[in-house]
């Protein structure tokens, strides 16, 4: 009998739209470090803190659920009128198999 072993570690990733740029997450604490960390265009101005709002991104997919909102960013949204979709980078924790669109044109 054979047993079944993983051929290689599984590295948790999430994927930025548009371009389906796969990226891992390990080491990063929130979707804006992801980014970052990764040379992927995500506008931001507050250094993270919460209170520009220039990081929103949408969450296309989340296998394992969303994180909770943090107290900042529920302060936000509700101020601004996001869907349960739209949440700030600087504040999202990621997720393996996350899919982020970052909005174009803003």
């Amino acid at each position: 009998m054979f047993s079944k072993r993983p051929s290689a570690k599984t590295t948790a990733s999430i994927t930025f739209l548009p371009g389906g740029k796969v990226v891992e997450i390990k080491g990063f604490s929130t979707v804006l470090d992801v980014a970052l960390g990764n040379k992927i265009d995500l506008s931001h101005s507050c250094d993270g803190m919460g209170s520009c709002t220039t990081c929103r991104v949408v969450v296309e997919e989340a296998p394992d659920g969303q994180p909770p909102r943090t107290e900042v960013e529920m302060e936000r949204a509700e101020e601004r009128g996001y869907s349960e979709h739209e949440r700030l980078a600087c504040q999202l924790e990621p997720r393996q198999g996350m899919v982020i669109r970052i909005p174009q044109g803003r």
